[in-house]
């Protein structure tokens, strides 16, 4: 083993490690970012000081639990590319992307905060956003979508949906898929032009950080 590799948990440290990764994923799905601390100890059956061992503040904590958000994505990206209907795999990672922020409220809260500055974090939905301007590029190819709209200007549309879909979400699971269903048909070719130019990348960066 070289100075620089890291040193393998032991088996009850691993262990411990998974109960709050576990208990932490649930708690920020429910509660949101504004959940304590306290919340996740007691959940994950650990002491508050063992989860500050190993994730120093409560943010670094949440920035595990983004990365594994974002890998998600990433993998029904990928297979989404697979798909040989440019319009369907569009739609499908549409409502993967979407569903993935309502069933964790926490994720759809990190959205727009500076979590989202931190250089692994910036890079892993970097990938996710490249995806999907692949899939939306195929579909806009084969004539399935508005020719003018960026992944920029889907990903901003999805945040809204999962936003509302979260507000409602208690009185009627379920009904963003009516509200996603609308968005998706507004990408369609054919509406009227769109007011004011897409976001630039710029923008979206800011937006996405909370700068």
């Amino acid at each position: 083993m070289t100075a620089t590799t890291p040193r393998p948990l032991r088996a009850d440290a691993e262990r411990n490690l998974r109960r709050v990764l576990d208990a932490a994923l649930e708690v920020f799905a429910e509660h949101g970012l504004d959940a304590p601390v306290t919340l996740i100890a007691e959940r994950a059956g650990v002491g508050v000081a063992t989860i500050f061992r190993r994730f120093p503040t409560k943010d670094d904590l949440l920035a595990a639990l983004l990365a594994h958000r974002g890998e998600q994505m990433i993998a029904a990206a990928d297979a989404a590319l697979e798909r040989d209907d440019p319009e369907q795999a569009f739609r499908e990672l549409a409502e993967s992307i979407t569903a993935a922020q309502i069933s964790d409220r926490g994720f759809c809260d990190a959205i727009g905060t500076d979590l989202f500055a931190r250089e692994d974090l910036q890079a892993l939905f970097e990938g996710v956003r490249t995806r999907l301007g692949s899939l939306l590029a195929r579909a806009q190819a084969a004539g399935a979508l508005r020719p003018e709209v960026t992944a920029e200007d889907v990903l901003f549309v999805l945040y809204g949906v999962a936003r509302t879909g979260l507000m409602v979400e208690s009185a009627a699971p379920g009904l963003w898929r009516r509200y996603l269903a609308l968005a998706l048909d507004g990408l369609k070719p054919g509406a009227a032009p769109l007011p004011r130019r897409p976001p630039t990348r710029r923008q979206f960066d800011a937006a996405r950080c909370g700068s």
